[in-house]
């Protein structure tokens, strides 16, 4: 074999292998990974003051202590959807400081209790 071709079909194979381990493989090893590379994450408590759910995503805005944050989910948006509303206080964990935020984690969620408790769970009096 010619020593061309030889150099040839490893340049070949090697931007076969590399291509390939770049889109397969950082997916298959992030579950293993994942508290390795993620960089520290610290919990940031708010309340929500706007939401707004688009097709594919739900955005959050969210008004902290210090800053106003606009949190983007495009995870298990319907689920965030029934789960947070505007009004309630929210803690998120935070990898930077930033004002916007892609899919944060939600370490809990309070809604707000009204003044006077309801009669709704209680049965009516017997006469």
């Amino acid at each position: 074999m010619k020593p061309w071709a030889i150099l040839a079909s490893t340049l070949l194979v090697g931007l076969a292998l590399g291509v390939g381990g770049t889109i397969l493989l950082p997916p298959a090893i992030e579950p293993y990974l994942a508290s390795a590379l993620r960089a520290p994450r610290r919990p940031v408590e708010g309340q929500v003051i706007g939401k707004q759910r688009e097709e594919g995503h739900v955005l959050l805005k969210v008004q902290t202590d210090d800053a106003l944050i606009l949190a983007t989910f495009t995870k298990k948006v319907p689920e965030i959807d029934l789960l947070v509303e505007q009004g309630d206080s929210i803690i998120l964990a935070l990898p930077n400081t930033g004002p916007f935020v892609d899919d944060p984690v939600i370490e809990r969620v309070t809604h707000p209790r009204s003044s006077q408790p309801s009669d709704s769970g209680r049965p009516a009096p017997r006469k």
